[in-house]
């Protein structure tokens, strides 16, 4: 949730059911709205990040998968 004072308006469009119930509720529909946006941006950077690096995760995958992880003869927790 966005704690500035920089908000901008915009018009968004809801079912009337919804925005009903929310106002019978006493929700505060923009920052509902703005929390949901936020989400949404997360995880399509998140999901954009993951595109880009995904040959490099790819190769540090598979330098693990054949010299094992790194300082692994250091761990004290080992999970098996």
């Amino acid at each position: 949730m966005q704690t500035t004072s920089e908000k901008r308006r915009t018009n968004i469009t809801l079912t009337a059911e919804n925005l009903t119930a929310a106002r019978e509720l006493g929700l505060n529909v923009s920052a509902i709205s703005d929390a949901a946006v936020g989400e949404a941006v997360r995880a399509a950077r998140a999901e954009v990040w993951a595109k880009e690096n995904a040959a490099a995760l790819s190769e540090r995958r598979a330098w693990i998968e054949a010299n094992g992880t790194p300082l692994a003869d250091l761990q004290v927790l080992k999970l098996g």
